[in-house]
């Protein structure tokens, strides 16, 4: 028997609403239906409110359900992927301050130095992108609308900002790397809205 099955026969033995379970959880209504439709699945730790409140151990809510196992799964390597994310991120900063500091003339560094700086930059740029699309394609919970906007206004801004101070300033190098960076942010915002 599934997850949702099973908590659903479990709810009706116990002669519950799903708004009754759903108010001693303190979660809606909806979170119970999505459940036992299985739609979507709970947390661990729901899980384990969900095995004490209504007598069914975690090995039975669990084994017989491959969907609830996949889940499980996924969300464990999600969540592994964040520290690496933000490693990236924290390196992708330090590389565009390297460059800025060196277009505003504060920081001499060689050509080759330079390039080399590129470069990492670039593969660290590309190892960013890889992870965030496989966490996408993790992701539990569909990306909110509200943050499509903004994320779409700030990336075309990025990219607009660094076309314009390309030509109408000395800063070609940030100027690149602000577009580049905003092209990306509107592409992966693009990829990730269309697959809804």
């Amino acid at each position: 028997m599934n997850f949702g099955e099973r908590l659903k026969q479990a709810r009706v033995e116990k002669n519950l609403t799903q708004q009754q379970v759903a108010k001693d959880f303190f979660i809606t209504r909806q979170t119970i239906s999505s459940w036992e439709n299985e739609a979507s699945y709970p947390d661990i730790n729901s899980l384990i409110k969900i095995s004490d409140y209504f007598g069914i151990s975690l090995d039975t809510l669990i084994k017989e359900d491959n969907g609830m196992k996949e889940y499980l799964k996924k969300t464990e390597v999600a969540r592994s992927l964040k520290p690496v994310t933000i490693i990236l991120l924290i390196i992708d900063l330090i590389f565009l301050g390297i460059l800025a500091l060196r277009t505003a003339h504060l920081v001499s560094i060689t050509h080759l130095s330079t390039i080399f700086v590129l470069i990492l930059g670039v593969l660290n740029a590309i190892a960013l992108i890889q992870i965030s699309l496989l966490q996408i394609k993790l992701e539990t919970k569909k990306p909110r609308l509200t943050n499509h906007k903004a994320t779409l206004i700030v990336g075309m801004g990025l990219f607009l900002g660094g076309i314009l101070g390309f030509f109408l300033t000395d800063w070609s190098t940030v100027s690149g790397i602000a577009s580049g960076i905003g092209g990306t942010v509107v592409i992966m915002d693009l990829i990730i809205n269309y697959k809804k």
